[in-house]
């Protein structure tokens, strides 16, 4: 029996009956019901795992063995779980702030990076560039997804997984003018597209030259573009 959890990347995604058998007691329906561990699969995993109990650090989209069992009620609720999952009743996933969703399943880590200077970064006064972002680290092949409903407004293809620009492009306008942007990812929508609050819209570029990351910038407008005056820190928004 094999661990399940969501593979670096799509070619590597592991699939089999042991996957659909997970996907049923995930009550999945119809073409969703793929026998593919997949990011919509390691999303439901994620929910069931914080409705279970399981403590907040193994909150994620990957299904061990003894969760596995537990999923599929081989094996007993431990008291503590049970415990933590009574006291969670009614009391979503975290990651959701004023609305927002988390973009990754996965803890955004401390701090902020917004106003570290970067040769690569927003224009900013005093003639420097600023890196403008939060970069928010998770594994090649991790899901990302709208942290709120809006319109697909650019969403260019990933060229390349090397360097220090790597990876593809996708923005989210919301409907008030603010603009999501997600760099160093492969989009899984097309522009246009409209995007509902926690739908799959890239996943993250398993990068070779560091730590794979979605690089995340919030933009006041469109049409202001890429300078630090038009930016707000998202870390300010999602925490």
């Amino acid at each position: 029996m094999r661990s399940l959890e969501l593979m670096p990347n799509e070619d590597d995604w592991l699939e089999g009956p042991d996957v659909l058998e997970v996907q049923t007691a995930l009550r999945f329906r119809g073409a969703a019901l793929d026998g593919i561990f997949g990011p919509d699969t390691a999303l439901a995993v994620q929910k069931w795992k914080w409705r279970f109990g399981f403590p907040k650090r193994h909150v994620n989209g990957r299904l061990g063995l003894q969760g596995r069992a537990w999923l599929l009620r081989l094996a007993a609720q431990p008291a503590d779980f049970r415990a933590r999952a009574d006291q969670r009743k009614g009391v979503p996933l975290p990651g959701s702030v004023s609305g927002y969703a988390a973009p990754l399943p996965v803890g955004m880590g401390h701090g902020s990076e917004f106003r570290v200077v970067d040769a690569e970064g927003a224009p900013g006064p005093g003639g420097k560039n600023y890196h403008a972002a939060k970069d928010w680290f998770a594994p090649g092949g991790t899901p990302v997804r709208a942290p709120i409903g809006g319109r697909v407004c650019e969403a260019k293809p990933s060229l390349n997984d090397t360097g220090q620009v790597f990876g593809g492009t996708v923005k989210i306008e919301e409907r008030g003018g603010r603009v999501w942007v997600f760099r160093h990812v492969v989009p899984k929508v097309s522009v246009e597209e409209r995007v509902s609050r926690g739908q799959l819209v890239a996943t993250v570029t398993a990068w070779k030259d560091g730590p794979p990351h979605a690089h995340i910038e919030l933009w006041k407008t469109l049409a202001g573009g890429y300078r630090l005056e038009n930016m707000i820190d998202p870390v300010t928004v999602l925490r």
